[in-house]
């Protein structure tokens, strides 16, 4: 799930629910809320500490879980989970769904029956991810009228046959703006929704958003989806790419004067467009470790035979241990990072990833700004080595 660079902050506005409440004295409460948000942010800004635990009831907590990681699926713990998606099916520009893609092969593999098996058993509700990162593909689908009722149709049929009672739509468009694909796209999500919430009772859609689709919405109207869908997926993560020209922290929760954004603006902008209940902050159980100059915070990822990779929560550890290397919290972004020097390919490297107190804080976020909960990017990397992180989602996201 790849995201773009983000960009500056927008001042928050009242966004959809003005156009669409009619109640005066709603209104003024919801302007005093929005007033809170702000005020909220100003203080995890000069803070940086919330210090809350959930007194409320229980968020959505998501969780993807890639085909890639299906190896893995005998030691997944679900307990936690109250929407597992499988990630995913890949979308064609012809709208159909390709038979020849990994995520098919996967979903009808052993490990695959086996963990729609383990959702079902944990009361987790089973859900897809259809997946289209083309914003030719994108267009070629949205533009045709008949090739939106066979996507539809398509879905619809694959939900049934496989018993899935969440969709989750990942069509990463990253072309130009354009108003009449954009009324495109929202006409195709209003029939998509409304023709899986009829033809499956008690279904949810949900559609990933980039961090900065609030502000740069590209051929997402986020107004109007917010209206359509049951949940906005904001995709908190990838603010450093694996591909990034300098080692950085992948989901910044602070920082934007130095990152030019953070999650933090990213969750200020979408509460200007979409109600609360019904955004998830995508967060990432995962890192990045790269090959740098040197050992500063923010050093120049340089060439090695190695080149940059993930690293997982319980990998981050270990290769921290390994080299003795000091675990730094970054005040900065609210961060996790550390440097090591790689013997073999002679070269420092960097990681930065999240643990308990960094994500901790995000869903202090989550909890303060009324969120309906977390997407957590991606399931099956780490199982019981994770236990720290999955402790802070019961912590602050679920009640005893």
């Amino acid at each position: 799930m790849a995201k773009p660079v983000p960009f500056s902050r927008r001042q928050v506005l009242l966004g959809v629910l003005i156009g669409i409440l009619s109640s005066l004295a709603f209104l003024t409460s919801f302007t005093v809320y929005l007033g809170e948000v702000r005020a909220l942010i100003n203080r995890i800004r000069r803070e940086g500490q919330l210090n809350s635990t959930s007194t409320q009831a229980p968020k959505e907590v998501a969780g993807f879980y890639p085909y890639w990681n299906l190896s893995t699926v005998a030691e997944l713990d679900l307990t936690n989970l109250s929407t597992v998606y499988y990630f995913a099916v890949h979308l064609k520009r012809d709208g159909t769904f390709n038979d020849n893609d990994p995520g098919i092969s996967g979903l009808n593999s052993d490990n695959g029956k086996l963990l729609k098996e383990k959702v079902l058993q944990n009361g987790a509700r089973w859900g897809v991810t259809i997946v289209n990162l083309s914003a030719n593909s994108i267009t070629r689908n949205i533009n045709n009228p008949a090739r939106q009722q066979g996507i539809v149709d398509n879905t619809i049929k694959l939900m049934k046959q496989e018993g899935f009672t969440a969709l989750n739509i990942d069509f990463e468009y990253v072309g130009r703006p354009d108003h009449t694909r954009k009324k495109s796209f929202t006409t195709f999500m209003q029939k998509l929704t409304d023709s899986v919430h009829r033809e499956i009772p008690g279904s949810t859609v949900s559609f990933d958003a980039f961090a900065d689709s609030a502000k740069k919405p590209r051929i997402f109207d986020m107004e109007s989806l917010g209206q359509i869908l049951d949940h906005v997926i904001v995709m908190g993560y990838d603010f450093h790419p694996l591909a990034s020209k300098i080692a950085g922290p992948v989901a910044p929760l602070t920082g934007k004067e130095r990152y030019g954004y953070d999650v933090t603006t990213s969750v200020g902008d979408y509460l200007s467009k979409v109600p609360s209940q019904k955004l998830l902050l995508g967060v990432p159980f995962y890192g990045y470790d790269w090959p740098t100059q040197n050992n500063e915070k923010g050093s120049v990822v340089v060439f090695s035979p190695e080149g940059p990779k993930v690293s997982s929560y319980a990998r981050s550890i270990e290769t921290a241990q390994k080299n003795n290397s000091l675990i730094n919290f970054d005040e900065e972004s609210k961060s996790v990072w550390f440097s090591y020097f790689d013997k073999q390919h002679h070269t420092c490297r960097q990681v930065w990833f999240e643990n308990q107190k960094s994500l901790g804080l995000k869903f202090d976020l989550v909890n303060r700004t009324k969120l309906g909960g977390i997407a957590i990017f991606a399931l099956g990397d780490d199982s019981k080595e994770a236990k720290p992180l999955w402790d802070q989602v019961k912590l602050k996201l679920k009640t005893p």
